[in-house]
Parts: structure tokens; sequence; C-alpha cells
């Protein structure tokens, strides 16, 4: 109480009305004469605010959850293709051929955009190998982005929303330079004013910090070809992974 008095004394000595520092109204109450015909110009305002809701671009640049088991070391040439716990991504597959494998950043980036298309191209080049392309968005996300990119051909999608696949093969969150150095901003530039492709909406369930990458595997599931992207922006030499799988 004796604050509050004070308070009010020094508004008053200051010139400033003793209620200049309360929050308006924001019933939308009756006006002063009773008529009930005056409304607060905040009517609304605490409404509008609690129904606020974050656009899902922006769920996208939030530090993701940590995978659902720890990332192993990225595999390196001459060694075993890893194998992941769920089992979604087998290696050899089935029919035997040597296999091209994708880690999409995310859904929605123009780097793995260009992959893909690339790695399309390549699919219809060169049925002998197997492209497979794993993305950590959800399902309905990943298919809504590969049918706006012009659809996956041949080639093999795989979901990995736990990221347990990424985890295997020793992609996990990159660094701040890793997506933000002004070297792979002007590439993001440069690759929507020079090659059409640009960034796209991403879904909530994608993130934008995961590392990706891409390795060629051979008929034996060794790993002959790839490593993890060192940028955002370090596109895979898909045709040095198709030569080095004896494409060419």
């Amino acid at each position: 109480m004796f604050t509050k008095l004070t308070t009010k004394i020094a508004l008053r000595k200051a010139g400033i009305p003793s209620n200049a520092l309360s929050f308006p109204d924001t019933t939308g109450g009756d006006s002063k004469d009773g008529s009930g015909g005056g409304s607060s110009p905040f009517a609304g305002a605490k409404d509008a605010w609690q129904n606020l809701q974050v656009p899902k671009a922006l769920k996208s640049w939030t530090t993701p959850p940590p995978a659902a088991v720890e990332v192993a070391p990225a595999p390196v040439l001459g060694t075993r293709a890893p194998r992941d716990r769920s089992g979604k991504l087998e290696l050899p597959p089935l029919d035997g051929r040597p296999s091209i494998v994708i880690f999409l950043r995310h859904t929605g980036c123009p780097f793995a955009e260009k992959t893909f298309i690339e790695a399309r191209r390549l699919s219809n080049k060169f049925p002998r190998l197997s492209f497979i392309l794993v993305s950590h968005a959800s399902k309905a996300a990943t298919d809504r982005w590969v049918s706006q990119v012009g659809g996956a051909w041949s080639m093999t999608v795989v979901v990995d929303p736990e990221r347990e696949v990424y985890a295997a093969w020793g992609l996990g969150v990159s660094t701040t330079y890793h997506l933000l150095n002004p070297w792979t901003q002007m590439a993001m530039r440069r690759l929507g004013t020079e090659g059409g492709i640009w960034a796209r909406e991403v879904d909530g369930s994608a993130n934008r910090w995961l590392v990706g990458g891409a390795w060629g595997v051979d008929e034996v599931g060794t790993i002959r070809y790839g490593s993890a992207s060192k940028t955002a922006d370090d596109i895979p030499d898909l045709v040095e992974a198709c030569k080095a799988l004896g494409a060419y």
C-alpha cells in the first residue's frame, strides 16, 4: 500500500497522470455514459495473442531433438556400409545392385532439390544402379516435396523421422557455420538466379540443422565413394559416385 501511495505522489509531482501506467481495457466494455455503445480499441487483443500460431517454417529453425540412437562416426572408403537399428536401409539391396545413398539435408532445401534432380537423371541413365534417398521429414511432408520436385521415378525414398539411419551413417546436427556461412548464402543465391532452384516452404517436421551426405556402395556392401557434406551447399558429385561403382 505504501509503495502504491508513494508512486502516485511521485507521478503527481512529475505532472504525470496516476493512470498513465495502467494497462488498457481489453474487455470492450460499456462506454462512460452507460449506453454500452463504446468499446475499447484493444478489445479482443488478449484472445488474438492466445490464438497466435507459429508458422511451420519457423519450427524448422529450432534445435532438433536428439536422434533415437547415438550418432556413429561417418563411414569411410573401403569399410562396410553401416546397418541401422530399425532395418530401414539394407545394403546391398535384395536385387544385388550397387547403390548410391543420398541423405537429404531437409525437404525444401534448394541444395537437396538440385541433388535430387541430378540423382533422378542418373538413375534413368544407369538402371543397373540403385538410387536411394533418405529424408528425416514426415512421410506426408516428404511425399509432398517429392511431388513438387517432379517425382522419384525409379528411385527409392526412405523416410526416417527418428533419424536412426542418419545417426548410423554419422549424420547429426550441424554448426552455425555449416548452414549460415557467407559462401553458402551466396551459393544459395546463385542456385536460384542461375539455376532457377529456390528454397521451398519447409514443413515443421523437417529441420534445417541436419547434415546431409551421399555414399556409393558396391554390390557386396562396401563403401566406394562418399562422405558427409562439409557445408550446406556441399553438393555430392554423383557422376563420380557412378564412376566409382563402374557405371561409366
